[in-house]
């Protein structure tokens, strides 16, 4: 599953994104993310961020989380040490994309 939260006419933010385990490394999670930007491509938005645990923090599963998006065009933008909470630093990770309203313009 994925759910999406817009925060403005041109960023949205991945608020949930979850694929089970004896699924990974199937392209359903890069299904999933393809079709949440080409729905936000339709509608103008030009960013999309997501956060997650951040590097500073050993826990193998939240390394993979963030190759993935990584490997998604994903960058790291900035790291949030209180977000959640001080165990929990929270990494947020960007990536600019041409909205389909920017390419017929």
């Amino acid at each position: 599953m994925l759910t999406l939260v817009r925060h403005t006419k041109f960023a949205a933010e991945i608020d949930v994104m979850a694929v089970r385990p004896d699924y990974h490394r199937q392209g359903v999670g890069r299904g999933m993310l393809d079709r949440a930007e080409a729905l936000l491509a339709r509608d103008g938005v030009e960013y999309l961020q997501v956060k997650t645990l951040a590097d500073t923090v050993e826990y193998e599963p939240y390394a993979r989380t963030r190759a993935f998006y990584s490997a998604c065009g994903f960058r790291p933008l900035q790291v949030f040490p209180d977000l959640w909470d001080p165990e929990n630093p929270a990494l947020q990770v960007v990536k600019r994309r041409q909205s389909s309203q920017a390419d017929a313009g």
